[in-house]
Order: structure tokens, then C-alpha cells, then sequence
């Protein structure tokens, strides 16, 4: 897996893509926790669900449902006072893909098992071709190493520096135009 701070930045890299003036700025906190809670399945071990199980770590937590319906979960309670449709649907789209962009880092990660992407339907979990991102130890003891921080070294180019250029030259992009002459 990625460390929760890569996972953190991607899902808050992503919100310049769905921002609007009607929306409220501090959006991009809630898809930052929402990108990092798919890795709370690793509570599991601690009952006995086994790593490669469909409750098991990147498991049902990681799959594209899990992110569509904690999208529309955190949408419902937290901002249910959005009443335009438009608002709503750009909402839940940002809150569902935040959610996601956490199987895709984990699926980049150089250990593993991989991601069942389409959980529950299919319990087949899958890998992108090239990963070039370290697995990251699970658990607070471990992550405070030397591989702890050859993870954060190496997220930090692989995750934090693309993270933070997409947000960039997507907000300057999406900056109205009178905006960009002045």
C-alpha cells in the first residue's frame, strides 16, 4: 500500500477538477480523508480476516463500489444542503473518485497482493503493469524506519510532486479567463 499521506495528497490533488464558486473550499479536506480510509480494512487482521479475503486488506474497501457508495454516503450526511443537481452530482463525483484514487496508488505499490477493483462482483485482484511506487510497512511501529522514510522519499516524487503539479496547472487552467490576464 501507499502511505496515508500519498493517498491524502492524491485525493486532495483531484479537487481542482471538480471546484466551482457555489461549492465550499474546504472540500478537498473531506477528499483527502476519504482517500485514506479504504486502508481501515487492515483492522482486520485483528479479527482473523485474512489478507487475500473479499473483507481482507484492498479488498471490498478498495473496489470502484466501495468508492462510488462512500461518495454518496459522505454527500448525504455532510453535504445534503447543496440543492443544485449540478452541485450535487460534481460533489459526489469528487467525494467517489478520491475514495478511488486510493485502490489506483495501491495498485501502483511495488507489494501486495493487489486490488479488487471490482469487488464484490469479481474478486480477482489486479496490478497496473508498472509500479513504481514502494510498499509501504502497515502499522505505526514499522512505518517509523528506514523504510518508512525510503516510502516517503520515494512517494514523494512518485505521488507528491505529480500531485501537486496536476492541482496546479488544473486550477491555472480552470481560473476564468479575465482572471488570467490580470
Amino acid at each position: 500500500m501507499a502511505s496515508i499521506f500519498a493517498h491524502a495528497a492524491a485525493g486532495a490533488a483531484l479537487w481542482p477538477l471538480f471546484q466551482t464558486a457555489r461549492l465550499p473550499r474546504h472540500v478537498w479536506l473531506t477528499g483527502a480523508v476519504l482517500a485514506m480510509v479504504p486502508d481501515l480494512d487492515v483492522v482486520g487482521f485483528r479479527f482473523g480476516i485474512a489478507y487475500g479475503d473479499l473483507l481482507g486488506h484492498r479488498g471490498l474497501t478498495h473496489s470502484l463500489f466501495f468508492a462510488a457508495a462512500l461518495g454518496a454516503l459522505v454527500l448525504e450526511v455532510g453535504y445534503r444542503k447543496r440543492k443544485w443537481p449540478v452541485d450535487r452530482m460534481r460533489l459526489w463525483g469528487y467525494l467517489a473518485l478520491a475514495t478511488a484514487s486510493h485502490g489506483v496508488l495501491d495498485a501502483l505499490t511495488t507489494g501486495g497482493l493487489g486490488v479488487a477493483f471490482f469487488a464484490p462482483l469479481v474478486s480477482q485482484r489486479y496490478f497496473f503493469p508498472w509500479r513504481p511506487i514502494l510498499v509501504s510497512p502497515i502499522g505505526v511501529g514499522a512505518f517509523f524506519s528506514a523504510w518508512g522514510l525510503a516510502v516517503l522519499k520515494n512517494e514523494a516524487l512518485w505521488v507528491g510532486l505529480p500531485a501537486a503539479l496536476f492541482a496546479g496547472v488544473v486550477h491555472l487552467l480552470r481560473r476564468p479567463v479575465r482572471d488570467r490576464r490580470a
